[in-house]
């Protein structure tokens, strides 16, 4: 249990301690009385995540380690590491461990930006050489925002990088990387993943604020959020708390990265190492006034490509929705050795982070959508169908729907939904109950996916939810994963 640690039950304990000496007033005692009940649904949801994570962790196609944070207007209520940091020695993830960033790094510099923003210090559609007038001239100009969008035309890694597995010890040294590279698109044209666009981002910063990123970072973010984890990899002066970096052979394997890539050549856009803690007080940013309202909007603001289209990102984070069309800021990260994302549920100031030592768990915004859930509802458990139950099943296959055999096999036990029972290509997944009506998690090889099962009129429908953000359409208006009935 020292693995864990609870915000809001010690502050409700802390209240309890408080009224004791008053507690023959009815007040102190209906005090008393919710803060029992708070704490008993904080525990409650607490158990299922714990369960949840605890069957996945069991798959072959898991990542060794896996942190996971939850947090609550501006505190982490709760907080716990599973699996290994270090296999060869045992060594366990705990609520401390550090994970690389990836590209969810990105979430730390548009936070500077936006501070930048908030100061009147930067305007975003000012060109890239208004700042960086030395900067190689490309083909058309570059605006902050494009950069800032992944609209910017330029690319990711190319084979002309000038790129070495070394420290670079400043930004103006990692342009010397790409700086050299023609845009592939004309900005605006595109969307277009890119590092280096991220790392350019940094030294327009690095321009408007007058110091050097690390220090931006520290000044801006780091410090006035207390986010005591987070640092660039490449400057730790102790490495006690990272995590060992994993990657899968091809029989699902973890073999440890025994010479892990440098990221320095980016701290922007993949250098840094956090936890899920600290990620989910940055993405409490967004609604504690830390970041005016202002600015917020400007990051979330519907974005068009030169075409007109709909851009599906925002700057530095996605707004996206979940399986019940909740609002949800967002951004997941990938990188070697990582996997992770921050989901941010406006609307009820709760967040999710989840980062993990290997680059798996493709369905990663499903998974944090799901774990959220049980704090996001409160428990309300419902008569569920019992039994063995032989089950159509339908998959969408590029939006073909492809008809299998199934059964579904619900008992106080065991939960499990099969598909092609006793076939050589049969799948077996484990379904867990969530204890909200006819809500299941089913604990699939990419992650953990959102389930319904509804029995009417004797008979059994259900659906399992799959879906990949951004999404400029609603979650609702996607079709699911798969659909069964009897």
């Amino acid at each position: 249990m020292n693995n864990i640690y609870f915000v809001l039950r010690r502050k409700l304990i802390l209240l309890v301690i408080i009224i004791l000496p008053f507690s023959c007033t009815k007040e102190s005692e209906k005090l008393k009385e919710q803060s029992e009940i708070l704490e008993k649904d904080s525990l409650e949801s607490i158990a299922l995540v714990r369960s949840m994570i605890s069957e996945l962790m069991k798959l072959p196609s898991t990542p060794p380690g896996l942190s996971v944070a939850v947090g609550s207007k501006n505190d982490i209520i709760y907080a716990e590491g599973f699996g290994f940091t270090d296999q060869s020695i045992g060594k366990k993830v705990t609520s401390e461990t550090q994970f690389r960033a990836g590209s969810l790094s990105r979430v730390f510099t548009t936070t500077a930006l936006s501070k930048l923003i908030d100061n009147s210090l930067i305007n975003l559609n000012s060109d890239v050489h208004a700042f960086i007038p030395d900067y190689p001239k490309k083909a058309y100009p570059i605006s902050i925002k494009q950069l800032a969008l992944g609209i910017s035309g330029m690319p990711h890694y190319t084979e002309e990088d000038k790129l070495e597995n070394k420290d670079y010890t400043s930004v103006e040294e990692a342009l010397g990387v790409f700086s050299h590279i023609p845009l592939t698109e004309k900005p605006g044209d595109k969307y277009q993943f890119s590092i280096h666009s991220y790392t350019l981002l940094s030294r327009v910063l690095e321009k408007a604020y007058n110091k050097n990123f690390i220090k931006i970072l520290d000044d801006e973010v780091i410090v006035p959020l207390n986010l005591s984890s987070t640092a660039a990899e490449s400057l730790l002066k102790s490495k006690n708390e990272l995590t060992k970096y994993y990657q899968f052979t091809a029989d699902d394997i973890h073999e440890e990265i025994t010479n892990p890539r440098n990221y320095s050549f980016s701290w922007a856009g993949s250098g840094l190492v956090s936890t899920p803690s600290d990620l989910v007080l940055l993405s409490q940013s967004l609604t504690n006034g830390f970041i005016s309202k202002a600015t917020i909007d400007t990051i979330f603001e519907k974005q068009l490509l030169n075409s007109g289209d709909t851009l599906r990102e925002s700057i530095g984070w996605d707004s996206n929705w979940d399986m019940a069309d909740r609002r949800v800021f967002e951004q997941d990260g990938a990188g070697e050795g990582t996997r992770s994302i921050i989901s941010l549920f406006p609307d009820y100031n709760l967040s999710i982070s989840m980062m993990t030592n290997s680059l798996r768990l493709w369905a990663i915004e499903e998974t944090a959508h799901t774990l959220a859930i049980p704090f996001l509802i409160k428990a309300e458990p419902t008569i569920q169908p019992k039994g063995s139950i032989d089950i159509k099943v339908f998959e969408d296959n590029g939006g073909n729907w492809v008809e299998k055999t199934g059964e579904l096999i619900l008992s106080k036990d065991e939960n499990q939904l099969i598909i092609n029972p006793g076939a050589e290509n049969e799948e077996s997944y484990m379904l867990i109950y969530l204890n909200r009506k006819n809500m299941y998690a089913l604990i699939h090889p990419d992650g953990i996916l959102y389930t319904e099962i509804n029995e009417v009129d004797s008979k059994i429908t259900g659906k399992v939810m799959y879906y990949r953000g951004p999404n400029i359409r609603k979650t609702s208006a996607e079709p699911p994963y798969l659909k069964f009935s009897s």
